[in-house]
């Protein structure tokens, strides 16, 4: 109930922050992010691949939690049968940041792609994997609120690749 609560008021507080724009090196991010989760990465075996990732203008707390969000789900939501694999990739577009977090998990089958992204919206018992259900609606808060948006292309026992756009700023 805790759990809940904190990420309700997170949730809540998506947009009302008072940030500053600034220069973020999302490699550093990234790399603040696994060594946030060292003992997971190294009990599963994991691997997170990036490299060259740009430095961008946006707000440095709200890009750590996306980052966070996907890269968590990426270890939670792995496969018993391989070691996860996390790519960590990004395109450069007139108008905006597109990041992609690619795994090699347990994948989602393509009816549950929209309900994901909704508050409270589990497709896993609790018993099986842990959670509430707000990191991803968390996460399509963030984006829209950064003038992006937030999609997820995948195949069950395959793997999930979340992509999401930032719009750049000047």
């Amino acid at each position: 109930m805790r759990q809940i609560i904190l990420d309700l008021l997170d949730y809540s507080r998506v947009g009302r922050m008072e940030n500053k724009l600034e220069e973020i090196d999302i490699e550093v991010k990234i790399k603040e992010i696994i060594l946030l989760h060292q003992a997971q990465i190294s009990e599963l075996n994991a691997v997170i691949l990036f490299s060259d990732l740009p430095k961008i203008k946006s707000y440095k707390a709200p890009i750590r939690q996306v980052f966070q969000n996907l890269i968590s789900n990426a270890l939670k939501y792995h496969s018993n049968e391989r070691s996860p694999v996390i790519r960590i990739s990004y395109a450069d577009r007139e108008t905006h940041w597109e990041f992609s977090v690619d795994d090699n998990g347990i994948g989602i089958e393509p009816e549950y792609f929209e309900r994901i992204f909704i508050i409270f919206q589990r497709l896993h018992d609790r018993s099986q994997y842990s959670g509430t259900g707000i990191g991803l609606a968390i996460t399509r808060k963030i984006i829209e609120n950064l003038g992006g948006e937030v999609k997820v292309e995948s195949e069950e026992n395959k793997g999930s690749v979340f992509t999401f756009t930032i719009l750049k700023q000047i």
